[in-house]
């Protein structure tokens, strides 16, 4: 499964994601898939792992362009989010293609 095919499946079953960005891993739960200024962009909410900005306690949004995820894989855990999606949407997405019901 490449990168795009783990985050839609995860938002729609609602599961847990292990990515791997700029070698950095990160746990996640995918909210939405989109565009931002015309490239693909993941809407997550990060809930543990590293985060060169510092990483709120229980967790924050962050939004990933796909072409920078070097890996992502499937992890057991409960399910993640926090309040505003919304806004995030709005703020992080310039076109939503697809997201978590």
């Amino acid at each position: 499964m490449n990168v795009n095919e783990v985050l839609r499946l995860a938002i729609g079953e609602k599961r847990c994601v292990r990515l791997r960005v700029a070698g950095k891993e990160r746990r996640v739960c995918p909210h939405a898939l989109g565009l931002k200024d015309g490239h693909p962009r993941v809407l997550a909410f990060q809930y543990a792992g590293a985060s060169s900005s510092g990483l709120a306690p229980g967790g924050h949004w962050r939004a990933f362009f796909v072409h920078e995820i070097e890996q992502a894989s499937f992890i057991d855990g409960p399910w993640c989010t926090g309040g505003n999606l919304v806004a995030k949407l709005e703020a992080m997405l310039d076109h939503v293609e697809y997201q978590v019901k």
